[in-house]
């Protein structure tokens, strides 16, 4: 189990916990250097690298060096980003279930929201697990979850298209999409 408390009083910007592990801002940057001892403290065993493309090798070297499991899930619109999120999607699950992971994308809100969103929709809503925390794209900071709809909206239609069969009663889809809307909506005091 993961140290909650320790990555947090790092001044890692939008770091949060999910699910048994962290969200926050990519740990590639130099300007994170100063927290990879406190991660590594707090028991993170494995990173999880949401951004399509990175012009360098540096985050999964110094996983490398660090000792912790470095996992490349790409998250974006793009038709073969899509087909990788589906094809990935089984041990991405995997990471989140057994906790103690580090997600994130260049800023930790919008792709880490995307994907805790596929994964809470396409596999963990179905054993009970409650829905992330929509962190990126919350309507009282001017944004709306229309992105997250278009990458589910094709990650449904490609696994339809490609296993014949819908993943799930489209009514269930449509239901598990409006709790991700609700989600994203500020809190009522």
């Amino acid at each position: 189990m993961i140290d909650i408390q320790k990555i947090s009083a790092l001044d890692i910007p939008d770091v949060h916990p999910v699910y048994g592990g962290v969200r926050g801002r990519t740990m590639s940057s130099r300007h994170q250097n100063h927290g990879w001892p406190a991660i590594i403290e707090a028991g993170i065993k494995t990173i999880i690298d949401l951004r399509d493309g990175d012009s360098s090798d540096r985050l999964p070297f110094i996983c490398s060096q660090k000792g912790i499991e470095y996992f490349h899930y790409p998250v974006d619109i793009a038709a073969g980003c899509v087909e990788s999120m589906i094809d990935l999607m089984p041990q991405f699950c995997e990471f989140i279930d057994k906790g103690d992971f580090y997600i994130s994308c260049a800023m930790g809100l919008h792709r880490t929201d995307i994907a805790l969103c596929t994964y809470w929709v396409f596999y963990a809503a179905d054993k009970g697990i409650e829905p992330p925390q929509i962190v990126g794209y919350r309507q009282g900071q001017g944004h709306n979850t229309d992105k997250i709809m278009r990458v589910l909206n094709a990650i449904y239609a490609r696994m339809t298209e490609k296993n014949g069969v819908e993943p799930m009663l489209f009514e269930m889809f449509k239901s598990r999409k409006r709790v991700i809307i609700e989600q994203s909506k500020p809190v009522k005091e």
